[in-house]
C-alpha cells in the first residue's frame, strides 16, 4: 500500500513540473542565420527552463545547443549549422520530458553558384549549389524555390512546387534547359524575403583536337574535334579565329556540336592559337596548332653525293615577314648545306647539297626556327648501275616493238627513276629489276651507245644491233614463190644473202621502207621446218624465235591405177625426194617420176590382192605428207585366171555400187514424196530405170562369173566399165532427173 502512494506520489510531482515548465515557456524567436550558426531566444515566466536538444523531423539533424544569455525572462542558444541544415520544424526538448515544435526559417542562403552548365552531354541540364537551399516541408509552401531563366531567345521559370527543380542532395539542385545557346541570367526567389540573381551561360566550347589536312598547295582544311559546339543552327552565331584572324562563314566546310570543317591555308612552319565562341560563349582557353616542317619525298643520290631534293609542307626558307628562318636539314650524321626553298609561294620544295657517303635509310630531320619534323621517310645513297649482256628479241606479234633485254647490276637499287637511252633517243622502260631491264627498241633503230641513268648516276656501253626474223608470209608450193620475211632493223642499204636448208637460194627483191619486212624469190624445192640462214656482212641475222620455213604441202586431186599395175597422183606441190607406199595392203610404189611438180607416176612392186577393190596410199614429198584412196584396176575375164580376179570380187565390184545407188534413190523419192503429182511422175520414173540399170549390171556380173561365153569381152568395153568405176560415176545410161523448185503439195 506504502508503495502505490509512493508511485502515485511521483507522477503528480513529474505532472506538475511538467504544466509549471510548460507555462513558464512563452515563446521561441530565431534571429537571422549566418553560414554557420543560427541563435534563438526563448521567453519563459517563472519556473525553471534548460533547453536539452533540438532534432529536425526532414534533415534527421540533432543540434546540441549552446546557451549564450540567460536573464529572469529570456535564455539566448545558438546551434552549429551544417550541411543539410535546412529550413524546417524544429523540436525543443527541455528538460523533465517537455517538447515543443517550431518552424525555423534559414533565410539567408550561402555558397549560391553553377556546378554544371547546360550541354549536350548532360542534357542541357543546369546544376547549382548552395547552403540552405534545401526541401521544404510541404506544411510551409510560402518557402519554394523559384528560378527565372532568361536567355536571348527564352524567359522560363522553374519552381520547386511543380518539381521542375528537382534536388540531388541537400545542397545541389538542377533544372533542365531547352536546346538553347549563348548567356543566360537566373534569378531566384525564395518565400517573400529571398532574392538573388547569377549569371552564366550554356556550357563552353571545349577543343580536344585539331587536324590539318593539305590536299593541295591551294586547298587544305582545318578539322576541330571537341564539344558543345551546340547545334548547326548555331553555325552562324559561332565565331572561329586562327592566330587573330576570323574565319570566314563562307569558309566552313561541316558543322555540328562536336566537329567543325574549314578551310585554311597555311605554308609556313609556324603556330596559331585556336579559338571559337557560339552566340557570346567563348572556349575557355585556345587550343595551340603547331605547324611543324613535314617531308613527304626525298630522292637518292649516287654515293658521290650531290643535290637533294626535299618535298613535303611547310618548308620555308623565310618567316612570314620576310626574313629568314633558322633552317638547319640533317641527313643521318651530315649537315645537307645551304639549304633554300624552291619556291616562297608555297614551300613544298627544299634543296640542299649533301657531301658523298654511303650507306641506306638514314634517318632525315629538318628543323625551322627549333621546330623539328617527325616520321620523315629516310634516306639511302646507292650506287652506280654497271651493265653486263645485252640481247635483242622480239614478240610474234608484229604489232608490239621487239625488246631489248640488258643484264647487269644495281640497276634499280636505291632509286626507282630509271631512263634508257640509246645515243640521245630515250627509249620505253618495260620492266625494271635490279638484275636486267627490259626496254621496247623501235624497229628502225641502228647501233649505238646504251645508258642506263639509275637517278644521277649512270653506266654506258656500245652495241651493235643486227637485224631480227620474227615471222614468215607467204604460200610457196614447190615450184617457188615470193617469201615475206618480217622482222626488225633492215635497213635500205643492207643486202642480205638468204638461203634455206643450206642449198635453196631466196633472191632479195626488196626492203620495206620501215626496215620490218623483206622480199625475196624463193626458187623451187621441197620440205618442211627447213633453217634459214640469212647473212649481212657475213654475220647471221638473229632469229630469236627459232623460226623455220615449210613449202605447202602436196596435194592430191586424183589417183588411177593402170592396167600396167602402175599409179598416177595428179595433184600439186609435188617433187622430189618422195616416197609412195600403199597403206591398206603395205606395198611400195618405187621409182617415182614427177612432172610439173604436178603428176607423181611410179610402179607397183607386185600384184594387188584380188579380194580388196579399194586402197589407201600416202604421198611422202620430202616430209610433207598427204594421204589419197584408188580403187583397184579391174582385168578383163580372159585374163581373170592370169590376174587372179574372182567371181566374188566382180559381184562386189559390180552389185554393191549398183544396190547403193538404188538405195539412195529409193530415199530421194521418200523425202520428197510430199511434192506434187507431176513432180512424182519422174521420181517414180527415175526410180523405174535405177532398178532397171541395176538388174542389168547384176545380169551382167552372173554372167561374168557362171556364163562368160555369154558376155561381149572387147578390151574397149572393159576398159571404158573401169574408168565408170575408178571414177565413180553412173553409167552414162542413167540419168537423175532435174531438180525442180520446192512448194508445198496442193490438197
Amino acid at each position: 500500500m506504502t508503495k502505490q502512494i509512493y508511485i502515485y506520489l511521483f507522477i503528480f510531482i513529474s505532472f506538475s513540473i511538467t504544466i509549471i515548465i510548460s507555462q513558464s515557456v512563452t515563446n521561441i524567436g530565431p534571429n537571422a542565420n549566418t553560414i554557420s550558426n543560427l541563435t534563438f531566444k526563448v521567453t519563459y515566466s517563472g519556473g525553471l527552463v534548460n533547453l536539452k536538444n533540438i532534432t529536425t523531423d526532414i534533415s534527421q539533424n540533432l543540434y546540441i545547443p549552446q546557451e549564450t544569455f540567460r536573464d529572469q525572462s529570456n535564455i539566448i542558444y545558438s546551434i552549429t549549422l551544417n550541411e543539410i541544415s535546412q529550413t524546417e520544424t524544429y523540436r525543443f526538448h527541455f528538460e523533465n520530458g517537455f517538447i515543443k515544435d517550431f518552424l525555423m526559417d534559414l533565410k539567408i542562403k550561402f555558397n549560391l553558384e553553377v556546378v554544371s552548365k547546360p550541354s549536350f552531354s548532360n542534357n542541357n541540364t543546369i546544376t547549382l549549389s548552395g547552403l540552405y537551399f534545401q526541401p521544404y516541408n510541404s506544411n510551409f509552401s510560402d518557402n519554394d524555390l523559384y528560378i527565372k531563366a532568361i536567355t536571348s531567345e527564352v524567359t522560363k521559370t522553374f519552381s520547386t512546387s511543380n518539381e521542375t527543380i528537382k534536388f540531388i542532395n541537400s545542397t545541389h539542385f538542377t533544372f533542365q534547359m531547352d536546346n538553347l545557346a549563348g548567356l543566360i541570367d537566373l534569378e531566384l526567389k525564395e518565400g517573400l524575403e529571398y532574392r538573388s540573381s547569377l549569371n552564366t551561360s550554356f556550357e563552353n566550347p571545349k577543343i580536344s583536337k585539331i587536324e590539318y589536312s593539305q590536299a593541295s598547295t591551294s586547298q587544305s582544311f582545318i578539322t576541330i574535334f571537341g564539344e558543345d559546339f551546340r547545334d548547326v543552327k548555331y553555325k552562324v552565331n559561332s565565331l572561329i579565329t586562327v592566330g587573330g584572324s576570323t574565319i570566314l562563314q563562307s569558309s566552313y566546310i561541316f558543322y555540328n556540336e562536336s566537329m567543325i570543317i574549314f578551310k585554311f591555308i597555311n605554308t609556313l612552319t609556324k603556330s596559331f592559337d585556336i579559338d571559337i565562341s557560339v552566340k557570346g560563349v567563348k572556349s575557355i582557353q585556345p587550343f595551340k596548332l603547331q605547324f611543324k616542317p613535314k617531308v613527304t619525298q626525298i630522292n637518292t643520290l649516287p654515293e658521290l653525293g650531290g643535290i637533294v631534293t626535299i618535298k613535303g609542307f611547310f618548308l620555308n626558307s623565310k618567316s612570314d615577314n620576310g626574313t629568314n628562318t633558322n633552317l638547319l636539314v640533317k641527313i643521318g650524321t651530315k649537315t645537307c648545306t645551304s639549304p633554300t626553298s624552291t619556291s616562297a609561294d608555297n614551300y613544298i620544295t627544299l634543296i640542299c647539297n649533301l657531301e658523298s657517303g654511303v650507306g641506306s635509310d638514314l634517318p632525315v630531320v629538318v628543323s625551322i626556327d627549333g621546330i623539328s619534323s617527325v616520321d620523315s621517310p629516310n634516306f639511302s645513297y646507292y650506287r652506280s648501275p654497271t651493265l653486263g649482256s645485252i640481247y635483242i628479241g622480239g614478240s610474234l606479234n608484229l604489232t608490239e616493238h621487239p625488246f631489248m633485254n640488258i643484264s647487269g647490276s644495281d640497276l634499280t637499287s636505291g632509286s626507282d627513276n630509271i631512263t634508257v637511252y640509246l645515243d640521245s633517243k630515250s627509249l620505253k622502260v618495260i620492266s625494271k629489276f635490279n638484275e636486267y631491264l627490259i626496254v621496247e627498241l623501235p624497229i628502225n633503230s641502228q647501233s649505238g651507245n646504251i645508258t642506263v641513268f639509275k637517278g644521277l648516276a649512270s653506266s654506258s656501253r656500245a652495241f651493235s644491233i643486227k637485224p631480227i626474223i620474227r615471222k614468215l608470209s607467204g604460200f610457196i608450193e614447190t615450184p617457188g614463190g615470193e617469201l615475206s620475211i618480217h622482222g626488225a632493223f633492215f635497213h635500205d642499204n643492207d643486202k642480205p644473202v638468204i638461203i634455206i636448208n643450206d642449198n635453196i637460194d631466196c633472191k632479195l627483191k626488196s626492203i620495206s621502207l620501215a626496215g620490218d619486212i623483206i622480199s625475196c624469190d624463193l626458187s623451187n624445192g621441197t620440205g618442211k621446218d627447213l633453217i634459214i640462214d640469212m647473212r649481212l656482212n657475213n654475220s647471221i641475222i638473229s632469229n630469236p624465235n627459232d623460226i623455220k620455213f615449210s613449202y605447202q604441202p602436196p596435194t592430191i586431186n586424183s589417183i588411177v591405177h593402170n592396167s600396167d599395175n602402175s599409179i598416177t597422183i595428179v595433184g600439186t606441190s609435188h617433187g622430189l625426194p618422195s616416197t609412195i607406199n600403199v597403206i591398206t595392203y603395205p606395198l611400195p610404189c618405187s621409182d617415182p617420176t614427177v612432172t610439173n611438180f604436178t603428176t607423181t607416176i611410179c610402179k607397183l612392186g607386185s600384184p594387188l590382192p584380188n579380194d580388196t577393190l579399194e586402197f589407201e596410199i600416202q604421198l611422202n614429198v620430202n616430209g610433207l605428207i598427204v594421204n589419197g584412196t584408188f580403187l583397184r584396176f579391174l582385168y578383163p575375164p580372159e585374163n581373170t585366171g592370169k590376174k587372179g580376179i574372182s567371181g566374188t570380187s566382180l559381184i562386189i565390184a559390180i552389185v554393191v555400187p549398183s544396190a547403193s545407188l538404188a538405195i539412195g534413190l529409193l530415199i530421194f523419192a521418200l523425202l520428197f514424196s510430199y511434192q506434187r503429182h507431176e513432180r512424182m511422175k519422174n521420181i517414180i520414173s527415175a526410180i523405174k530405170n535405177a532398178l532397171s540399170i541395176t538388174k542389168r549390171k547384176i545380169v551382167f556380173a552372173f554372167k561374168w562369173v557362171f556364163q562368160p561365153h555369154l558376155v561381149d569381152t572387147t578390151k574397149t568395153n572393159f576398159d571404158n566399165y573401169n574408168a565408170d568405176i575408178n571414177q565413180n560415176v553412173l553409167p552414162s545410161n542413167i540419168k537423175l532427173p532435174k531438180k525442180k523448185k520446192f512448194s508445198p503439195p496442193k490438197r
